[in-house]
């Protein structure tokens, strides 16, 4: 994005990234008086931010992509969480994005702007689920009210997640009205060189975002009604949704702003406090044979000078030498950073088939996410791949077949590690893996239990104490049971 709308952008970005809830109440948001032309990409590119910064970057570690060897990230990896690990996404979605997008909501509407506030309250139902996931309760309903309310109380997460819904309805609603302006090159996601091009072109792939969040939030109930959240993810994916990789949502960051893995991995964070998992290397090395890796291994991690793979051992305190960083894949500039990508949704379609007991389709979507895979990572199919992991029939389509090429799929993305705990059985103690299966890090501090969420932030707890939780990482969200 090289223009200099984007750079003022995420100057709004980096001047409320850090601002917690009682800050904001005595120093707005700067972009509060903006027009919605200006706000709309503020928010989404926090949004974006908030998909696959910090937390994504812990979840990593949690689900064995990357080993946390010192800092935060040791601690995490040791299941020892600190109270301000959380902090930064949960001000980004507070200050720079929920905010931002009441504005924009209460703007578009007096504007008869139906366009601008369809897509905005889809990223505020992504950002609501999003949050659900990591922290289960949150605070929403009082949580805006920043000149009447200071400690906002907590809404229910299973109330928050049929706001979710009622939010991705009423925006394919509001994108389906006429509209008085609608987004163009302002618009990140799915970006146009006009409006017209936009309502044309861009319109109708945000609906299709909206059904696959749909299909996405459904399918996350799958243990607290298997055949309900079946049903109603089928049905989300048969409203209408992506067809292929091309319809997926992604942001291009560019040489002005790189996307949020491509700075980390290039700080202290990545060269010295974490590494890339030994185990997720040898998940995909010789996956096809001896000496034939899994086609997307270099795309998510780079070759030594000797020309090998070195990950680093979880539990260890220092990574290995000679030890590699990410690939290509994440770790540039001008990495695509998902939010939510056409073969995740084809997994998830398969698993609902399969819990409806439809092996057919089940089998044929998962065929179709693997191929997808390959396809956007390496920017190529692989016969050799497809034959042997994605060419299930009706008959052999398992869910550990389907969790685990999800698995690889999600590398780097907070979403692997939903999964990983709706795929544990239910009732099952804390110290059962789910999918795929994962050994507790040597060092943990926890008698071998796997965390199940995340604690509030400690701003949060400070500034809130009265009606904060108290959890514990070993506590579960609602849909986790």
């Amino acid at each position: 994005m090289k223009n200099k709308i984007f750079i003022y952008i995420m100057m709004i970005v980096v001047l409320v990234s850090c601002e917690s809830f009682d800050e904001i109440n005595t120093n707005p948001n700067q972009a509060t008086d903006a027009s919605i032309q200006v706000i709309f990409p503020a928010v989404t590119a926090s949004f974006v931010y908030g998909l696959n910064g910090e937390s994504a970057q812990f979840t990593s570690i949690l689900m064995q992509y990357l080993t946390g060897v010192l800092g935060d990230q040791q601690q995490v990896n040791n299941y020892a969480f600190i109270a301000d690990m959380s902090d930064a996404t949960w001000n980004r979605f507070y200050a720079n994005c929920l905010l931002n997008i009441k504005n924009i909501k209460a703007k578009s509407q007096e504007l008869g702007a139906t366009h601008y506030l369809g897509a905005a309250k889809i990223m505020e139902a992504a950002v609501l689920g999003y949050s659900v996931d990591l922290w289960n309760d949150i605070p929403y309903t009082e949580a805006l009210q920043l000149d009447e309310i200071s400690q906002p109380s907590f809404d229910s997460a299973e109330e928050i997640y049929a706001r979710v819904q009622q939010l991705l309805d009423e925006g394919i609603a509001d994108l389906n009205s006429e509209s008085t302006t609608s987004p163009s090159t302002n618009d990140l996601i799915y970006r146009a060189n006009n409006e017209t091009l936009w309502r044309q072109n861009s319109l109708p792939k945000w609906i299709m975002l909206a059904n696959a969040l749909k299909a996405r939030y459904h399918n996350h109930l799958s243990k607290v009604d298997p055949a309900g959240s079946a049903a109603a993810t089928l049905a989300a994916i048969d409203a209408g949704t992506f067809t292929s990789n091309a319809d997926e949502p992604i942001v291009l960051f560019g040489s002005e702003f790189a996307g949020p893995w491509f700075p980390y991995f290039q700080t202290t964070f990545g060269e010295n406090n974490v590494g890339i998992s030994q185990r997720f290397i040898d998940l995909l090395r010789d996956r096809l044979d001896e000496g034939m890796d899994d086609p997307r291994l270099p795309f998510f991690v780079s070759e030594t000078t000797a020309g090998l793979y070195v990950g680093t051992p979880n539990g260890s305190s220092s990574r290995p030498q000679g030890s590699v960083v990410p690939g290509p894949y994440l770790n540039t500039r001008e990495a695509p950073t998902p939010v939510l990508n056409f073969s995740e949704l084809k997994f998830i379609e398969a698993e609902a088939a399969l819990r409806a007991g439809q092996q057919d389709r089940a089998a044929d979507a998962f065929n179709v996410a693997v191929a997808a895979s390959l396809q956007r990572i390496t920017g190529s199919s692989n016969e050799a791949y497809v034959e042997r992991y994605g060419s299930e029939t009706g008959a052999s389509i398992t869910l550990e077949r389907i969790m685990e090429e999800k698995h690889i799929d999600l590398f780097l993305q907070a979403e692997a590690w939903t999964d990983w705990r709706r795929s544990t059985p239910i009732g099952a103690a804390n110290t059962v893996s789910g999918i795929p299966m994962l050994e507790p890090s040597p060092s943990n501090s926890t008698q071998g239990a796997f965390p199940r969420r995340f604690i509030y932030p400690n701003r949060e707890v400070v500034n809130n104490s009265a009606n904060v939780p108290s959890v514990t990482n070993q506590d579960r969200v609602f849909w986790d049971r």
